[in-house]
């Protein structure tokens, strides 16, 4: 498992490296999309801290903390942690073999491309991870609202139009 400051700097350099720029939104959506396709192709998870089910979809919280003062803004910098050897924070690193950073690149292309409100809509599908959550807080306490990853073919992943056009 990979810390989730360390993809969410990934996607941010692959932006940078395509001349985009991204939101915390379209950020966090990307990187929730990105675990749960891994999920299901690998039977494990990508990230190591949990997603949250928050009003506007899943929400990674140490990502969420790193960049909220952007808002709706572009991020301009890098999520840091603690490097103990320098006793200071650091922009945190990643390091992924060809198969995992081939396998986020093409997810990141692919997700990337859409509007940060209509990834956020693909993330509420009924009967998906977030929807079923969000569904259960309305009726019971569910600590730490943490989407269930019970991925399947039933949750689609991918938007309608672009499944419908292949």
């Amino acid at each position: 498992m990979h810390d989730a400051r360390a993809i969410a700097n990934f996607f941010l350099d692959r932006a940078d490296s395509r001349g985009l720029r991204l939101s915390i939104m379209t950020l966090l959506k990307v990187l929730y999309f990105a675990h749960a396709w891994y999920l299901a192709k690998e039977d494990k998870p990508l990230i190591a801290q949990p997603f949250e089910a928050w009003d506007y979809g899943p929400v990674n919280r140490v990502v969420y903390d790193q960049f909220k003062k952007f808002g709706k803004n572009p991020i301009n910098i890098r999520a840091v942690s603690f490097d103990v050897s320098r006793i200071s924070f650091c922009p945190t690193s990643y390091s992924l073999d060809a198969e995992t950073e081939k396998f986020l690149g093409d997810i990141f292309d692919y997700y990337s491309q859409f509007h940060a409100l209509k990834l956020s809509d693909l993330t509420h599908e009924k009967g998906g991870p977030w929807d079923v959550i969000w569904s259960a807080a309305a009726k019971r306490a569910v600590p730490g609202m943490s989407p269930i990853f019970a991925i399947s073919s039933e949750v689609e992943l991918v938007p309608s139009e672009a499944t419908d056009a292949a």
